[in-house]
């Protein structure tokens, strides 16, 4: 009986020792606000969901990269990076046809940390000026 409650004991503690590193690890989702609909007035909004981090602006920490702390990066196309720590960005004034906008969290010092997603969005007429 000992022995069995000392191997349920270490497996618990396993357990919730990989719950913590599981929670501490860095994660990002990210999804299109109304694609369709904004595509077709040549705009696009991105939403980013983060976990174990703390969006911090890079610039306030003289871009010195600390474990929990990072911002993200958005990117249409080939154009700027935007680095930001605002969780929604939106796009306005796209040319008509396909676009890539990707998203990634990154470091202080601007290293990617991983997560990444790319979206494909198309639009199908000009901005109107």
């Amino acid at each position: 009986m000992k022995k069995l409650l000392a191997t349920a004991l270490v497996s618990a503690a396993a357990l919730a020792a990989t719950s913590a590193l599981a929670q501490d690890k860095p994660g990002m989702t990210a999804s299109l606000v109304d694609p369709e609909k904004n595509a077709s007035k040549a705009s696009a909004t991105v939403v980013v969901k983060v976990t174990g981090v703390t969006l911090t602006d890079p610039a306030s920490v003289n871009e010195v990269p600390k474990a929990g702390q990072a911002h993200l990066h958005y990117q249409v196309d080939d154009g700027p990076v935007v680095a930001t720590t605002s969780p929604k960005l939106s796009f306005h004034g796209l040319k008509a046809g396909d676009h890539a906008i990707v998203v990634m969290l990154a470091a202080n010092d601007h290293s990617p940390l991983g997560p990444k997603e790319t979206f494909s969005v198309r639009v199908t007429k000009a901005a109107s000026n």
